[in-house]
């Protein structure tokens, strides 16, 4: 099951400098009435979307429009109307559409279109993790604004209109009425009253955060501003306007049923292996013997062949390896030949907490000082591609899994989806593994047998060296 970290959300000093430039013929605060306080999202789209780092699928963007809509609806406003392209949409385009939702939904001004100029100002900020730098005279009553720790436009909108009041943890805002409350809601949704077009730039820098915590990370400016010309270059609330009628953005309450977080499917069922392999290898113990390898690899591949997955290649001393390195390898193999990151290697540390599942016959603990987690565990196997065929292959209703009950269940293809989990883009992913020849329990029905673990995070601070690397595994 996986453990997902909040991610650090910092404002970037927009009371203070929004406050000063308003002051220089900005735009009045909108009439709009604030939150008593900051709303917890519900769902909670923290658990659809990565472990760290822009996440523009499906599940994460259904899940966060439903807790937008929910929160929306505290304000009596109907649903954002976005469509069903927004996550292929440039993000200056997905900020246009988003913000001009909020800001009609409560009758102020349109944003009418992208500035290119505002654009490059804002890719300035986002670039070094900063408010953009003022634009030119041509821009007036400007706003800016700049975040880091965000998923996508969504995120950002839930953040800075429904989760920046007292309970949010924003700067500023320690109770009810301070200063940095509500200071990016205000400017969001800024009433606009001069004559000229009203128009945006907005640039996100997918590495660009240097806070401490999400180091690595997105981070984004945007610039709000009237201009006395005609825009020119960008896109148009009135061209974004035309997509509606067609195919919308769905909300979901939660994440797709029946696949991973990285959209990758669930098996329609638990396959048994074939050729049925338990025939073949030790009934007990370990077997890293030619025969048993070839006849689990082989009921792998013809589990893959179902998904229209290639077949797995394992390295030439595969047999050779130690139980960890073996599970090490396959849980790799599985994610690569997806299409998924793998692990960079195996640390001490996490080896360390491996072990501790192993020895009790359990998921390892949740371990510290990490971004996210995953815990695995498989009692009985003989070698690491039996473990691998339990959780990716045999993990649905009428299999092992101890958390799958035969009536279904959030349990059920739970490790598969661990290994097929989306571990972001910040820090690195890093692995533990562990084995213990007789840990296994009554309560599994193996008392005595072979008791397998892993525990895979990613983690902000690399180790300094690794047990054994990915690199090690691939060598020719």
């Amino acid at each position: 099951m996986a453990l997902r970290a909040l991610s650090a959300r910092l404002l970037l000093g927009t009371v203070l400098l929004g406050a000063v430039l308003a002051s220089m013929g900005g735009p009045a605060a909108a009439a709009v009435q604030d939150p008593a306080r900051s709303i917890a999202p519900k769902p909670d789209y923290l658990d659809a979307c990565a472990l760290s780092g822009l996440d523009d699928s499906i599940g994460c963007l259904g899940v966060t429009l439903d807790a937008i809509d929910a929160a929306r609806a505290r304000e009596h406003l109907g649903a954002l109307d976005l469509p069903a392209s927004f996550a292929s949409l440039p993000f200056d385009e997905q900020m246009l559409l988003v913000l001009d939702e909020e800001r009609t939904a409560r009758h102020l001004r349109p944003v009418a279109a992208v500035a290119p100029a505002l654009d490059r100002a804002a890719a300035q900020g986002a670039a070094v993790d900063d408010l953009a730098p003022a634009p030119g005279a041509s821009f007036h009553a400007v706003e800016l604004d700049a975040l880091a720790g965000f998923y996508n436009a969504l995120d950002i909108d839930y953040q800075w209109l429904y989760d920046d009041g007292p309970g949010s943890g924003t700067a500023g805002c320690g109770r009810s009425g301070d200063q940095g409350c509500w200071a990016d809601r205000h400017i969001a949704l800024a009433s606009y009253t001069g004559g000229g077009a009203l128009v945006l730039g907005a640039a996100e820098d997918p590495t660009g955060d240097t806070q401490t915590y999400d180091k690595g990370g997105p981070s984004m400016a945007l610039v709000l501003a009237e201009t006395t010309g005609a825009p020119e270059g960008g896109a148009t609330w009135s061209s974004a306007r035309s997509l509606e009628g067609g195919p919308t953005l769905r909300a979901l309450a939660g994440p797709p049923s029946g696949e991973s977080e990285t959209g990758i499917a669930d098996p329609p069922h638990t396959e048994p292996p074939q050729p049925d392999y338990t025939s073949i290898c030790a009934s007990s113990g370990i077997d890293d013997s030619p025969g048993c390898i070839a006849a689990v690899l082989a009921a792998i591949n013809t589990a893959r062949a179902k998904e229209g997955v290639k077949p797995m290649v394992l390295p030439a001393a595969f047999a050779t390896l130690a139980i960890p390195e073996q599970l090490f390898v396959v849980i790799n193999l599985e994610r690569v030949d997806r299409g998924l990151a793998p692990f960079v290697g195996m640390s001490a540390g996490l080896d360390a907490n491996a072990q501790k599942g192993a020895d009790r016959a359990n998921d390892p603990p949740s371990p510290s000082n990490d971004i996210g987690d995953d815990e695995e565990w498989a009692g009985g196997s003989v070698n690491g591609l039996d473990a691998d065929y339990g959780w990716m292959y045999d993990d649905g209703r009428g299999s092992g899994n101890l958390d799958c009950p035969r009536s279904g269940g959030p349990g059920c293809w739970g490790h598969r989806h661990g290994i097929l989990d989306n571990f972001g883009t910040v820090g690195a992913m890093v692995m533990g593994t562990a084995f213990d020849p007789t840990g296994d329990n009554a309560a599994s029905g193996w008392a005595g047998g072979t008791s397998m673990a892993a525990t895979l995070a990613a983690v902000l601070h690399p180790p300094s060296s690794y047990v054994y690397t990915w690199a090690e595994a691939t060598a020719p």
